[in-house]
């Protein structure tokens, strides 16, 4: 039987997990915990477009985050902070600190009333790093499906 997870395989995982670090640090020059909440509500954006029944590839989605859909569709179920304390394990004072300095920056913008959405800068900040981790994974990707032969 052939070893499927081999020291290299293993290797290009964690060095993925680096990698994605290291981008978060030099492209959206943010810290991970930061990001993290930022993909939150980019999760919950994407969700929501799924359970409406839509299905959009790459340039669709972020063309989709700067229209004034994406903030109606965030206000008809709007994600709090409360919601992205608890999704994230993390305390609600350190996610509305953050959140301060991620609306500053137009990456996402909140209300009480209409709750967590994506900002104004989200895509120009967001994308370039979507387009390097998804190299990096499909990448990886390459790797497992060659360790399986």
């Amino acid at each position: 039987m052939k070893k499927f997870l081999n020291n290299e395989l293993i290797y290009s995982v964690i060095n993925h997990h680096i990698n994605h670090f290291l981008n978060v640090k030099k492209i959206a020059e943010h810290d991970y915990e930061s990001h993290m909440i930022l993909l939150t509500a980019y999760s919950h954006f994407l969700f929501q477009t799924m359970s409406i029944g839509k299905s959009l590839d790459w340039a669709e989605t972020f063309a989709k985050t700067e229209s004034n859909e994406h903030k109606q569709l965030m206000k008809d179920r709007k994600l709090t902070i409360f919601a992205v304390a608890n999704n994230l394990s993390m305390p609600q004072e350190t996610i509305r600190r953050k959140l301060e300095k991620l609306c500053s920056r137009e990456l996402l913008d909140y209300s009480k009333s209409g709750g967590l959405s994506l900002g104004k800068k989200f895509k120009e900040t967001i994308e370039p790093l979507g387009r390097a981790d998804g190299k990096d994974i499909f990448d990886l990707f390459e790797k497992f499906e060659k360790a399986k032969k």
